[in-house]
């Protein structure tokens, strides 16, 4: 948390651990968490915000690696439905070979 010279606190966070969506913060850590463990069992999934023209904040974009081809997109969108508040569900989906991991980010 931060104070400014007026005295209110604010929670500061690193850029890119959450997002705002609909007038809520999403922590792109918990869903994460919930989509890599609760739902598909992958290790490789990463999750940030990406900006949408003419809307306000950021909408959900994930990655997941499934280099052998065996996700079920329409079985993953029903259970990350189940499974998140319907501002914290991301509305992108990447589906790559394999995340690229670097000393400094996750780059997908």
């Amino acid at each position: 948390m931060v104070m400014d010279d007026y005295g209110y606190l604010y929670f500061k966070d690193r850029a890119g651990d959450t997002y705002r969506w609909k007038g809520e913060n999403v922590s792109t850590a918990e869903v994460e968490a919930v989509i890599s463990t609760q739902i598909c069992q992958l290790t490789d999934v990463v999750v940030y915000g990406v900006k949408v023209p003419h809307t306000e904040g950021s909408a959900g974009m994930m990655c997941i690696a499934d280099p052998e081809k065996k996700l079920n997109v329409e079985i993953l969108a029903k259970e990350i439905r189940k499974s998140l508040p319907s501002y914290a569900v991301p509305l992108f989906l990447r589906i790559l070979d394999k995340v690229e991991l670097t000393s400094k980010f996750i780059s997908c």
